[in-house]
């Protein structure tokens, strides 16, 4: 058996370098070890062991040895989605909430916002000043917030959805910090030292969140109507013994889905902007694909489109949407392409490393939308929303948000860079951002 080694920096160093440079800590990690390593500067309470392969990846995820496990552990996750999301619910419980999830975010029923999201994202960008620079991943998240909480609610105007949308700007950005978002990724840091301290200030802003989300779901059980929002489709469903959510149930699968439908999909639309408009060539065979419509209003129409497909690809694959999947807890002893992996340990697929292999994607930090024209990756090599009963369950509407959002800009917007010069990743909490993009709308 093979055995998998670890970088011989100090624990808390690595930790240090994966807060501050994610991207470098995966690449060091990979050039000195090509097919896993023990991933010490990420604390999940356990040691992680990440693998990036193809081959390590499908047996992860096909798991037909059934050694591997979906856990509940103490993370940040716990932290912003408490006990009852379907991120941090584990073994029967993911799998009803996984279950009940996905009608509602998947096929014909995400179709049926596509106009909605489309006029939002128009609403956005027509509020934003001309001739002068602004801030894209800003611009951005706006966007994917109006559409998430539009989903949800069924409307995005009122004063509570107003404050929902500033909390979470508030708790987004404050652990998005280098500095006040340590406590995230240091538990001995997670304590309650008042609204003095970045920990208890998130306590406080949570607090706001959960008693805007137990009021909403108050106001709707005393006054019941007819709405196809997502939170009244959550508040119909049963489970296959006819038990409704509780309210904390409910709360659990708001948050998730405010936040993870918010940051990872507006990082996606800012980077495929910073791409697209730094390439003219690719802008251009967009503009032509996109001319070439007959309905080009049409949502279900600029979905189909190969080009456009092959551009948020490239997109994704470059800037995946998460680092590293979810982590599964091996059961007892087990082996995992040739490593032996000890009971108690926890595994997981690193998303990043294998996006950016040489020997998968040539030239692997070119921007080449082409190579999803050329050929056809499989699930194990291409897998930007993750894999298994771990997936991100909104990739779809993430997806969906990402090519309305590029071809509405493109088509019917008049942007440029403000500037020539590279915009490197940086960690924005579990994603991979554009902090400093900043483009202009011209006239």
């Amino acid at each position: 058996m093979k055995q998998v080694a670890g970088l011989q920096s100090p624990t808390w160093l690595q930790r240090t370098q994966y807060i501050t440079n994610p991207v470098g800590y995966w690449e060091k990690a990979y050039q000195a070890y090509p097919d896993a390593f023990w991933a010490k500067g990420i604390d999940f309470g356990k040691r992680l062991l990440v693998f990036y392969t193809p081959a390590a990846a499908q047996q992860i995820i096909e798991n037909r040895s059934g050694q591997l496990i979906t856990t509940a552990f103490d993370s940040e996750l716990r932290a912003i989605f408490g006990d009852s999301s379907f991120f941090t619910l584990e073994g029967w419980r993911h799998q009803q909430a996984r279950k009940l999830l996905i009608p509602m975010l998947h096929g014909k029923h995400i179709q049926s916002y596509g106009e909605l999201i489309c006029t939002l994202i128009k609403d956005v960008l027509q509020a934003v000043p001309f001739d002068r620079p602004f801030n894209v991943l800003e611009v951005a998240q706006d966007i994917s917030m109006q559409v998430m909480i539009k989903l949800l609610f069924g409307s995005y105007h009122q004063a509570r959805y107003q404050q929902i949308k500033h909390l979470m700007v508030e708790m987004v950005s404050l652990f998005a910090s280098n500095i006040a978002g340590v406590p995230l990724f240091f538990r001995f840091l997670q304590k309650d030292l008042g609204l003095a301290s970045p920990w208890g200030r998130f306590l406080k802003q949570r607090q706001q969140m959960q008693a805007l989300i137990y009021a909403e779901i108050a106001d709707r059980r005393a006054q019941p109507n007819q709405r196809d929002d997502l939170l009244s489709l959550l508040m119909l469903a049963t489970d296959e013994q006819g038990q409704a959510l509780t309210d904390e149930e409910l709360l659990g699968q708001v948050l998730s889905l405010l936040f993870t439908g918010n940051e990872s999909t507006a990082a996606s639309i800012a980077w495929s902007w910073y791409r697209v408009y730094q390439d003219a060539e690719i802008k251009a065979k967009m503009l032509t694909e996109l001319n070439c419509l007959e309905t080009p209003r049409d949502p279900l129409s600029l979905m189909r489109l190969p080009y456009l497909s092959a551009v948020c690809n490239e997109t994704l694959r470059m800037y995946p949407v998460t680092m590293f999947m979810i982590p599964r807890l091996v059961k007892s002893t087990t082996e995992i392409c040739g490593c032996q992996v000890d009971a108690g340990t926890l595994i997981t697929v690193g998303t990043y490393i294998i996006h950016h292999r040489e020997d998968i994607y040539p030239n692997p930090k070119t921007f080449n939308p082409d190579r999803f024209l050329n050929r056809q990756f499989s699930h194990y090599e291409f897998l930007p929303f993750g894999g298994g009963i771990r997936s991100c369950i909104g990739g779809e509407i993430a997806l969906y948000q990402l090519k309305l959002a590029l071809a509405t800009v493109v088509s019917q917007f008049s942007l440029k860079l403000a500037n020539q010069r590279s915009v490197h990743p940086r960690r924005r909490n579990t994603i991979l951002a554009p902090i400093q993009l900043k483009m202009v709308k011209g006239q």
